[in-house]
């Protein structure tokens, strides 16, 4: 829904607000959203199940109007930036969310004055879409940096996996009050069980690199896709995966989706594939025995379930000049680094004949960060950030 569309929608509910006070007397309205609108994963969706779960609280999921993956998602909905998602959010308690307030749930609310008192009245919970370590803060428009910084400092809680997450998140990273930064682990972990599945599969998952559309090049020529489609063609991996039938699924992060048909041109071998942009990620990390990616948040993810995970970081030095790290990329990695190709390939067949385990010298090395970047590995982390909720929505009323 465009901006024009969603900021008369916005102005309508405002209008019409005080006329339906009745109608919202006495409900314990909780809206939940998450990745634009557009998916239903993360620790949005983990946090919305566990709602309904409980069936305590009248609960509804965000998504826009087209969203293919509409039709799969249980339960009540909203239209984000329709009058009635509006009016809803004015009479809320509680909004939930991955990504932020203004893209999950409310468009625009928080800058239009007067209508946004309502995002004072609601209790506003950040759950981020992943765990704060490999990306150093980055607002998506640099010409509105400041806004989408008080936007994040205004929220009411902000979940953090550990102690090393929440120092970072109050310290460098947007510093968030600390009172509203609790470490509770992230909702989606919950949602892992490290299955015993019969098929060998690898999962290898990319983040995207926003500096990629600013520069004047053809994505073919990019770093980027150079080095992914150089490993996902290069012989010796495929003549090894198919030797030992062993699958590798490729995902493409859904920001750089736009180039998903570069990535279609490419000849694979049997047996890679790359999946579609509605696929779900938590089923393809239980399936998998090993996590190749880079930068991405979703290696915590691997690392609960206590899995092998390769960094293919072909771009270390670029990335740490125009990204950053909160991570030390050198000394604090949980999984190997493989720089190159050839070396990340070596990796691969190294932990594949070792029936997908680590040598000893990196299991001493990653059970030793485990501490440090994951506080709770008990699948309580939806009861926790509820638990948390309550305790804060008592203090403020």
């Amino acid at each position: 829904m465009d901006k024009v569309k969603c900021l008369i929608n916005m102005i309508i509910a405002y209008l019409i607000y005080p006329f339906n006070k009745e109608k919202f007397k006495n409900r314990n309205i909780w809206l939940v959203g998450g990745n634009a609108g557009e998916l239903f994963v993360d620790n949005g969706r983990a946090m919305y199940e566990y709602l309904r779960s409980k069936q305590q609280e009248e609960v509804y999921w965000v998504i826009n109007r087209n969203a293919k993956i509409a039709k799969k998602i249980p339960g009540e909905k909203l239209i984000k930036g329709s009058i009635k998602s509006y009016l809803y959010f004015m009479n809320a308690k509680v909004a939930l969310f991955s990504h932020s307030i203004s893209a999950d749930i409310v468009p625009y609310l928080f800058v239009v004055p007067l209508i946004n008192k309502f995002h004072k009245k609601v209790f506003k919970v950040f759950l981020n879409h992943g765990t704060v370590g490999f990306k150093v803060r980055q607002a998506m428009n640099p010409k509105t940096a400041k806004v989408a910084e008080a936007l994040v400092k205004s929220y009411d809680l902000n979940i953090c996996d550990s102690e090393f997450e929440r120092k970072v998140k109050t310290e460098v990273w947007w510093e968030v009050p600390k009172e509203t930064a609790v470490i509770t682990g992230y909702p989606r972990y919950d949602k892992l069980y490290n299955l015993e599945i019969a098929e060998k599969q690898i999962f290898f998952m990319p983040t995207w690199r926003n500096w990629l559309k600013s520069e004047n090049q053809k994505f073919e020529d990019t770093k980027y896709f150079q080095n992914i489609s150089n490993l996902i063609t290069d012989k010796k991996l495929n003549d090894y995966l198919e030797k030992n039938n062993i699958k590798l699924n490729v995902y493409i992060h859904q920001l750089m989706q736009d180039h998903l048909k570069n990535f279609g041109n490419i000849k694979l071998g049997k047996n890679i594939r790359i999946l579609p942009k509605e696929v779900n990620i938590t089923e393809e990390l239980q399936k998998s025995k090993l996590l190749i990616t880079d930068y991405s948040s979703v290696a915590y993810d691997f690392y609960y379930l206590n899995k092998p995970i390769i960094f293919f970081q072909f771009d270390k030095r670029e990335y740490e000049e125009k990204v950053g790290s909160y991570v030390d990329l050198d000394k604090d990695l949980f999984g190997k680094q493989a720089k190159i190709v050839e070396k990340c390939v070596e990796e691969i067949i190294e932990i594949s004949e070792n029936n997908f385990h680590y040598d000893k010298e990196m299991k001493q090395k990653s059970d030793k960060l485990r501490e440090k970047f994951l506080k709770y590995v008990d699948k309580g982390n939806c009861e926790r950030v509820y638990k948390i909720i309550l305790k804060y929505l008592e203090k403020k009323e």
